[in-house]
């Protein structure tokens, strides 16, 4: 099979090269990243010598413990060569910790790994590399991405599929028109991330309190909550759970990296809220498949999903901003640089349209204040700075 390269991800794994650090790919499941790993391979192999370990793959079955690791890598090192170890699903060697450790030290050694999000969570990363490694997070296909993928112009309709589909790129080798196949593949990955990177992982016992709060994060994309409102709405729906355990369930959700938690940011006081946060999808074709029977997926959700994880795939960190009392729908941050955002289908209604405007004009600073709309004439800059623009553009913007 053909492998698209996702340039923007293998530009920061090479800047990331001769650091002496082990460098971990980490993302939600099928996300993409064991491609990303063969690309690396690929394009390295000219530089030195590829030690590639894909532990899917039966030829590598035995090596089962750190110490059979070390010795396959001893006897494929080349000493006078730059010398590249990927390893594809680590965390099927017992203790490979101890091994890479090791390697990770030695001159003329690169070290990339990948691994499935059960046993490669952060706190989980630091602890077995003791803090000597470098996190580059694997989204999705974001919508420049999406077309690349899957040959298409960009256009209103390409849009629509993107909206509705998402970014998992295997999607790619399955036609449009087969909604059902690629309805059950979105089914699949979703089952495969409950079971091993949540149920099993935590060893959840009400699996079906554990599935309706990924349902209830679906329904209410982008709102504001708390554990406590949570809590309350599913002991009215007869499902009693208590505020705690809502905050456990929803921790192995974000630990799974399907659901990211955004945190509530005070633009004038410059404070981040511990308290009542957002929560977006990973990859919308997943939240739109659990949204699935429901009469009407609600499109401007879908709409604030999809700029934050633009945001979020151009290296910022995000923030729901909140300034005299009026919501701001992104705060995104990125070293010195910041922005932000309001998203709305339509500001075609008058009021809608002083809404959105107005409380971006109660920002005073001097960052990009950006509107985005479905509205096909949105490209506009206000009398106060603010660009508004299309869906589309937007979504194509460097930032």
């Amino acid at each position: 099979m053909k492998i698209t390269e996702r340039n923007s991800y293998i530009k920061q794994v090479e800047n990331l090269i001769d650091k002496g650090e082990a460098i971990v790919l980490t993302g939600h499941r099928r996300a993409g990243k064991s491609c990303i790993l063969a690309s690396l391979a690929e394009r390295w192999k000219n530089l030195g010598n590829i030690i590639f370990i894909d532990m899917e793959d039966p030829d590598h079955a035995d090596l089962e413990t750190y110490k059979e690791l070390h010795d396959y890598v001893k006897s494929h090192f080349v000493v006078e060569s730059k010398n590249f170890l990927l390893i594809d699903e680590v965390q099927e060697i017992s203790q490979f910790e101890k091994a890479l450790r090791y390697w990770i030290r030695q001159d003329n050694m690169t070290v990339v790994v990948t691994g499935s999000n059960a046993a490669m969570l952060s706190s989980e990363v630091a602890t077995a590399f003791a803090g000597r490694y470098f996190d580059v997070h694997i989204n999705s296909l974001n919508y420049e991405e999406f077309l690349q993928f899957n040959s298409l112009q960009d256009s209103d309709d390409s849009l629509t599929a993107y909206l509705r589909w998402g970014g998992l790129p295997f999607l790619a080798q399955i036609p449009m028109a087969d909604t059902k196949v690629r309805t059950d593949y979105l089914g699949s990955i979703y089952d495969t991330i409950f079971v091993k990177d949540v149920i099993t992982r935590r060893k959840v016992r009400n699996v079906t309190m554990m599935d309706n709060l990924a349902r209830f994060v679906a329904d209410n994309t982008g709102k504001i909550f708390s554990a406590n409102s949570i809590a309350k709405y599913l002991k009215g729906k007869a499902n009693a759970i208590s505020a705690n355990t809502v905050g456990d369930y929803m921790g192995a959700w974000c630990e799974s990296y399907m659901i990211d938690k955004v945190k509530r940011y005070d633009i004038k006081g410059k404070l981040v809220f511990e308290q009542q946060e957002k929560y977006y999808f990973e990859d919308i074709g997943i939240r739109n498949y659990l949204c699935k029977d429901k009469r009407n997926i609600d499109i401007e959700k879908s709409l604030e999903n999809i700029v934050y994880l633009k945001l979020k795939n151009r290296g910022f960190d995000v923030y729901v901003g909140q300034i005299n009392g009026k919501e701001i729908d992104f705060v995104a941050r990125r070293g010195t640089e910041m922005l932000y955002v309001q998203v709305s289908m339509t500001v075609t209604n008058e009021a809608t349209y002083q809404r959105e405007f107005g409380n971006l004009k109660l920002i005073r600073d001097n960052y990009p204040k950006y509107l985005v709309t479905l509205d096909p004439n949105a490209t506009l800059v206000n009398d106060s700075g603010i660009i508004a623009c299309t869906m589309r553009d937007f979504l194509l913007r460097q930032l």
